[in-house]
């Protein structure tokens, strides 16, 4: 159970509830939960580890640049042998990302939760290669809800969660596993490693931290650069029509034989865009 509570939002007393799984958070839980499965059908049936298959390692990039599809695919597997690497991953994608989900829309949501996966396989990438341990894939969600955790910790940050036993503003729960995961990065790299890909963890909660500074600015530099596209798309619309015009007047008092090779050749593509 979570009890989640955000006294800047007003509203008086405790309110502890499971929440509601969200679209697209419901989404990720079927689709991770449906690939665990066929996983572990596969390595019970023919000891076959997609986690090893389709994981992210330096080498894998390195070697064949084809392999960049690999930043997505990890994001979907995990350990065959280690039921809580799925179980741990879920839960927190479940809890935060239905806090998260609201703010952002549920297709934003997935392209931010994607991304912070993304950032998380590039942190591992770079650290692996760092510590010299560029053939060792990393698998699981952990950097996409990481960023997911950090970004909800930044946005509501005075909201209660139950950490173990303990009742928590989320911001220290978000700032004492990122100082977690600093911390067992930089052990790593002396060598003392934990067998957790800590590196992933870090860098989806820098990208979750960057999202919550810079992604209202980047979503209205969006959104302007689509609308000067459409306006140019309009504008172009608009002279096409009006050439259209002219050629089908000069049709009209000089006949169809007095257009030019590039006059008829307009009147050909504009026929068949406009069937199109």
């Amino acid at each position: 159970m979570s009890t989640f509570r955000d006294p800047s939002h007003g509203g008086g007393g405790m309110h502890i509830s499971l929440p509601k799984p969200t679209p697209a958070v419901r989404m990720l839980l079927i689709l991770n939960f449906g690939i665990y499965l066929v996983q572990f059908v596969l390595y019970l049936g023919a000891s076959v580890h997609l986690s090893q298959i389709f994981g992210l390692s330096l080498a894998d990039v390195t070697d064949n640049p084809l392999n960049i599809y690999r930043f997505l695919s990890y994001q979907f597997l995990h350990s065959e042998t280690d039921l809580w690497h799925i179980l741990m991953n879920m839960l927190v994608l479940y809890f935060f990302g239905t806090m998260v989900e609201p703010r952002l829309g549920a297709r934003s949501f997935v392209r931010f939760y994607l991304l912070s996966g993304v950032l998380g396989g590039l942190f591992w990438v770079v650290f692996s290669g760092i510590a010299g341990a560029g053939a060792v894939p990393v698998v699981g969600a952990s950097g996409a809800v990481y960023g997911v955790l950090a970004y909800a910790a930044l946005t509501q940050p005075n909201a209660k969660v139950f950490f173990l036993i303990v009742l928590l503003p989320l911001w220290v729960v978000g700032a004492a596993f990122g100082l977690f995961a600093l911390f067992n990065t930089l052990l790593a790299l002396r060598g003392r490693t934990s067998g957790v890909a800590d590196a992933a963890h870090l860098g989806g909660m820098v990208f979750g931290a960057f999202w919550w500074k810079f992604g209202p600015q980047l979503s209205q530099w969006r959104a302007m650069i689509e609308s000067r596209k459409r306006m140019r798309e309009r504008e172009g619309e608009m002279a096409r029509k009006r050439e259209l015009d002219r050629i089908l007047q000069k049709i009209q008092e000089r006949g169809m034989n007095s257009l030019s090779s590039k006059e008829r050749r307009f009147l050909d593509r504009y026929s068949r865009d406009s069937r199109k």
